[in-house]
């Protein structure tokens, strides 16, 4: 019996031993970090490639204008030092009150362009004048702190205290670095390797100073400028119908000038594609301290946009008009439209002429699009004879 159990116990032995030396011998798995990384990784999927993406615009070829209508940072000579005029206002408010609302976006343009509507001086009236518009000469600041870049003196009002008057604003301006152009002072920039001109030419227009016109287009021309701008003060005031005057704008553009800067009617009047040149008719007022309640307080900043040509010359490319009003409750600081209603009001007046019926030739130009949007592509836009 205990021989038996000797020899169970030796078989236990020798199978153990076995067992052991497989373990201490055996090499273990190896895992490859590749392998584990792979295993651990999320399936990846390759995102399907871009379809028409356009390429990033190049600033440095395209110039933009900001445009706006009459500009009154004053008021009526005889409501000077009111309280609820505008100089005390500004002087309450700070000299950059009135385009408080616009100035970064003229900041980021070219070129900004007002109508300077009335005098910056502290010439003294020796009678009682209707209507002459003034403001003190501290005031060409406003147009400074607004980033308007040059200004229209060639209007009704520019010579309420006479030439001296205009002349003294003129200074007050250019004393700032804001260019000035009236009459046979033409101005001239250099943005971005083009050469800008400016001309204007106080109303009526007849033929005789369509004339005058175009002989300082063409000294413009023989200067260098390759893109010139006839701005014109003009139209019946409170209408939207063009006048006898106004139509002197085809006249302008065949003569030879790249672009109609209309301001006077005190209204939105359209905007005319022609010949692949743009009429701007009236832009209405912008801030406007001669009138505190005016019959129609919309008004608009027009940002225009052209390709700058390897020799100089722009050709337009696209439109985006703004409304804004002019006023709140005797405030003179103008302020965007928010509800697309009043917007499309604003489009519609700048769309066809004659708001709010098309009386009278021309016939609307630009796309019906506009009506609803403000903007228009030029470039798809058919360049016509009409």
């Amino acid at each position: 019996m205990k021989r038996i159990w000797a020899i169970v116990m030796l078989l236990t032995m020798l199978t153990g031993c076995v067992c052991a030396e497989s373990a201490e011998t055996a090499e273990p798995e190896e895992i490859s970090m590749t392998d584990a990384a792979e295993e651990a990784a999320p399936e990846v999927t390759e995102e399907p490639e871009e379809e028409n993406v356009l390429p990033p615009e190049d600033e440095s070829k395209i110039f933009t204008f900001s445009l706006i209508g009459d500009c009154t940072v004053g008021e009526q000579v005889q409501h000077q030092g009111y309280q609820s005029g505008y100089t005390y206002k500004i002087s309450q408010a700070g000299l950059d009150y009135p385009f408080s609302l616009v100035a970064d976006m003229f900041a980021k343009d070219d070129l900004t362009v007002a109508n300077c509507e009335g005098c910056l001086t502290n010439y003294k009236v020796t009678k009682k004048q209707v209507m002459a518009l003034i403001a003190p000469p501290e005031f060409a600041e406003v147009f400074k702190l607004g980033n308007v870049d040059v200004c229209n003196l060639a209007n009704n009002h520019a010579k309420d205290f006479g030439n001296r008057g205009q002349q003294e604003t003129a200074e007050n301006l250019e004393a700032l670095g804001i260019g000035v152009f009236y009459d046979d002072v033409t101005w001239t920039t250099e943005v971005k390797g083009v050469k800008i001109g400016f001309v204007g030419f106080t109303y009526p227009m007849y033929e005789s100073k369509l004339k005058k016109y175009t002989e300082a287009l063409q000294k413009l021309r023989d200067e260098g400028c390759g893109f010139v701008v006839a701005s014109a003060h003009w139209g019946r005031e409170t209408y939207y119908d063009l006048d006898a005057n106004q139509k002197y704008a085809v006249k302008l553009i065949d003569a030879g000038f790249d672009m109609v800067y209309g301001h006077g009617s005190h209204t939105c009047q359209m905007i005319r594609w022609y010949k692949g040149k743009v009429i701007f008719y009236s832009l209405s007022n912008f801030t406007f301290g001669a009138n505190s309640k005016p019959k129609d307080d919309d008004t608009v900043v027009v940002q225009i946009r052209y390709d700058i040509q390897d020799d100089g010359t722009m050709t337009a490319r696209d439109m985006t008009a703004i409304p804004f009003k002019m006023a709140y409750e005797g405030d003179f600081r103008p302020y965007p439209i928010e509800d697309q209603e009043g917007k499309e009001r604003v489009w519609t007046k700048l769309y066809q002429n004659g708001y709010p019926k098309a009386k009278k030739s021309p016939a609307p130009s630009l796309p019906e699009s506009f009506l609803t949007t403000g903007y228009v592509d030029f470039r798809e836009l058919e360049i016509t004879e009409e």
